[in-house]
């Protein structure tokens, strides 16, 4: 499977984090690898991207999504 960046997935499909920046306050979300996310949004202009994790939805500044990896997940 091929690994890209949570800000370039396509959204149309569920990931898997692979590898994250080590930031307290992602660990905190609950961002932690193997976690498995999907796309809900992104936002214009290099804005952040939105992702749901579980039940929660949360916003992700660009320049962190373009740090955590991800695969698709297998359907």
């Amino acid at each position: 499977m091929i690994t890209s960046s949570l800000y370039s997935a396509n959204g149309l499909s569920s990931y898997t984090l692979t590898a994250i920046p080590t930031h307290p306050l992602l660990s905190s979300l609950g961002l932690r690898q193997g976690s498995q996310v999907s796309i809900v949004s992104r936002q214009p202009l290099g804005g952040p991207i939105v992702i749901r994790l579980g039940q929660r939805c949360l916003a992700i500044a660009r320049d962190i999504a373009e740090q955590i990896q991800i695969q698709e997940t297998a359907r």
